[in-house]
Order: structure tokens, then sequence, then C-alpha cells
């Protein structure tokens, strides 16, 4: 692993705008508009949330929306950019993901961690987030997280 560490702590704290990688969702989805009209398929789905806003330019909805155009016109109108949680809060997605789908979404098969270890951090941004987002609904989480015996 190469980089400074991965901050701990909210998002809200100015230390988060260290997890910002430049270009990554433009990068990301011009690969995959690439491949998907190369395969016959006509979407690509981002999983960009109202949480992601404030601190990733390339989450916010006037990039969405200027690269979906952009797909657009790069695949000559055969693929599309959808962001089905561009307005959701993380909490929202798992209200929807817990409540909202038969079958429910297996979350003890996600993690959201930065940090690239064998357990969740329960630290970083991403894991407040998460465990943020379950609280508030009164889930468990049902990963492990590091410390956690």
């Amino acid at each position: 692993m190469s980089g400074p560490a991965i901050p701990e702590g909210h998002y809200e704290a100015k230390t988060m705008t260290q997890t910002i990688v430049p270009g990554r969702n433009l990068i990301f989805a011009s690969i995959m508009a690439g491949l998907a009209e190369s395969i016959g398929a006509t979407e690509v789905c981002l999983g960009i949330h109202a949480g992601d806003h404030f601190i990733y330019p390339d989450c916010r909805p006037q990039f969405i929306h200027s690269l979906g155009q952009t797909i657009g016109f790069s695949t000559d109108g055969k693929v599309n950019i959808t962001t089905p949680f561009l307005f959701n809060s993380k909490a929202d997605i798992l209200y929807r993901g817990y409540y909202g789908v038969n079958p429910k979404v297996p979350y003890e098969l996600t993690r959201s961690c930065y940090k690239d270890q064998p357990k969740a951090c329960g630290k970083c941004g991403s894991c407040n987030e998460r465990l943020s987002a379950f609280a508030e609904h009164s889930i468990k989480d049902p990963i492990d997280y590091e410390g956690d015996d």
C-alpha cells in the first residue's frame, strides 16, 4: 500500500479531503462505458450517494449530469449513466436494501472500509458513515470490525 495514512473520523473532518482520488469516477465511468458499449450493454450504474457530494467533486449532481452527456456523446447514445442513489443518504440506501427488497441485501458480504486489512477498521470516514446508517435504523452491522473479539 502506498500514499498517506487513511484518516480516521467522520467525513465532516477537514482531513477527509485526503481521501479524494482526482478524476476517479471519470476514469472508472469511461472504462465501464467503453466496456459496456463493446459488449452491447446500455447502462453503467454508479453507487454515488448524497453523502459523497460535499467532499468529492466527481460525485456531485452537476458532474454526473455532464458525465451522462459525455458518455452519451462518446457512445453515440448507446450507453447511459445511472446513479440510483444520487440523492439518498447511506442510511436511506441501507433501509432500502434491508427492508425494501426481497431478498434483502446480504450486508454481511459487503464492506465499506477504506483500509486494506482483513477486518474493517471502524474508524475511517466510510466505516463511520456505515455504522451510523445501521445505528439510525437500530440494526446491528453484521460484519466484524477491528477490535471485535
